[in-house]
């Protein structure tokens, strides 16, 4: 099944955006130089530039964890909380739970 003209045009200017990227042309220049409409090729690039912003701006509601295998969960120090590499909660117990939640809300 051959695809549809919407797809081909998609595909047409897909291909082209990455090989603009690539040839370190201006748009002007490189649209001269394949015979390309300035206007269409300006409004797929935007269009593909908000497709990918969107994609990343989508947040699927889980963080990302990791376990360090160095800290023993025996030796009692708690929980740590790392939200980037300047700001770290550390020693977060049964205790001192109650703590925390006002914490993370002055830190949003």
């Amino acid at each position: 099944m051959a695809p549809s003209p919407k797809q081909q045009a998609k595909d047409f200017w897909s291909e082209h955006l990455e090989q603009w990227q690539s040839s370190g042309l201006s748009q002007a220049a490189y649209c001269r130089k394949h015979d390309l409409c300035q206007q269409k090729f300006s409004y797929r690039k935007r269009q593909s530039d908000a497709f990918c912003s969107a994609k990343k701006d989508r947040s699927t509601g889980f963080a990302r964890v990791e376990v360090n295998p160095l800290v023993s969960s025996s030796s009692g120090a708690g929980l740590s909380l790392r939200f980037n590499e300047a700001t770290c909660i550390e020693g977060i117990t049964a205790d001192n739970l109650m703590l925390v939640q006002p914490l993370l809300s002055l830190l949003r």
